[in-house]
């Protein structure tokens, strides 16, 4: 990733990209790198892509942006410091032209894309996304959840005695969409609990 820095003075990439990314995505705000961080370990999204939209059927609005892929259907992500406050006209506005081009909303802000252990945990695993893993260990770790199902990053490190750095090698994993655990509801450690994909 190349870095760039911020208004407010802080390196961040000015491209962020994962295996769910469809094209390298633009980040204009630590903010939004930090909630695509987070959307790419999320086991529901599918896929991350960007669209620009200059002119939505002759109206002003745009839909450029980043949409996340879910299960649960396809969301135009917009990320801001505090949510703003829409009028109902506003609203039904704003539903229409996203229905219309077959998205929801998904608005995320600071306070929810900082909120813990999301926000560390998502960090922490991002940290490791250049880590090596050797090929062999990779093949034992994928091998031990595929025969055991899921399980603690500390039995996985019993089971498959990798000679690298085990919490390393799960977040690098993680980043590269070949593993999964979920990094909402508690701090990201040895009683982690890991999926394959």
């Amino acid at each position: 990733m190349r870095s760039n820095q911020f208004r407010n003075g802080s390196t961040a990439p000015v491209f962020f990209s994962s295996r769910k990314c469809k094209v390298a995505i633009p980040v204009r705000h630590i903010l939004l790198r930090d909630a695509l961080q987070q959307a790419s370990l999320e086991p529901s999204v599918r896929a991350i892509r960007y669209r620009q939209t200059p002119d939505l059927h002759g109206t002003q609005a745009s839909l450029t942006g980043v949409v996340i892929d879910r299960i649960d259907g396809d969301f135009l992500l917009v990320v801001c410091e505090t949510r703003p406050r829409r009028s109902a006209e506003e609203l039904v506005r704003l539903g229409s032209i996203l229905e219309r081009n077959g998205l929801r909303l998904l608005e995320r802000d600071a306070f929810d894309i900082r909120r813990e252990p999301l926000f560390s945990n998502a960090r922490t695993v991002w940290s490791y996304e250049r880590y090596h893993v050797p090929l062999n260990d990779r093949l034992r770790i994928a091998a031990v959840l595929a025969e055991d199902g899921p399980q603690s990053i500390i039995e996985i490190e019993e089971r498959a005695c990798p000679t690298c750095d085990i919490i390393a090698a799960v977040c690098a994993m993680a980043c590269e969409d070949l593993l999964e655990f979920n990094i909402q509801e508690a701090p990201l450690g040895p009683s982690s609990m890991v999926r394959g994909r």
